[in-house]
């Protein structure tokens, strides 16, 4: 990833069952861009109490080609029967990039969504894990501010996700990659 380069977040909320859900949005990648390779999808482990989003989707590209996936036209693309909500959480670029995330080594991830008026970034950037991946809103009408990604063993985690939520203006959960099925 370079410096011309803009993370994409989407966001799901729904009830959907993983598979389910994963058979309405394979569709819309195809739709939304020429490599649908560059969307991993990654579901919200299970947390007490329950992350608003339970699906997240990460997409990667050059800010010259950066278009809001998920959408049609203006308006905001939803799932058949309005089974999914997407919340766009906007185009971040990376600051700090420690792991790619099509890696895998046994690790999950955490993300952290922050909001606008977090000022003191030290405190995430303090937290331990084994890698850390930092964005920045790219545009002014990004919902968060960052979006902070750790890479730590999964008995860690919900340590990590609790020391998280103590912060004022934070979404964070626990999240792996969702297995895909070649189309």
């Amino acid at each position: 990833m370079d410096q011309n380069t803009v993370v994409q977040f989407v966001c799901f909320v729904t009830s959907l069952e993983t598979e389910s859900f994963i058979s309405l949005w394979k569709p819309y990648v195809k739709q939304s861009s020429n490599n649908p390779d560059d969307f991993v999808l990654q579901q919200a482990g299970e947390t007490k109490p329950a992350t608003r989003f339970k699906f997240v989707s990460q997409h990667q590209c050059k800010s010259s080609d950066f278009s809001y996936a998920f959408m049609k036209g203006r308006s905001q693309m939803h799932f058949p029967e309005q089974k999914a909500r997407i919340v766009q959480i906007g185009g971040y670029i990376p600051l700090q990039l420690q792991r790619t995330y099509k890696e895998v080594n046994g690790d999950v991830k955490v993300i952290a969504f922050l909001d606008h008026k977090e000022t003191k970034l030290d405190f995430y950037y303090d937290q331990t894990c084994h890698h850390l991946n930092i964005y920045e809103a790219y545009f002014e009408n990004c919902a968060y501010s960052h979006v902070i990604e750790y890479f730590l063993q999964e008995q860690d985690a919900p340590e990590l996700v609790q020391q998280l939520k103590t912060q004022t203006g934070i979404e964070v959960a626990l999240y792996k990659e969702c297995k895909l099925q070649p189309a």
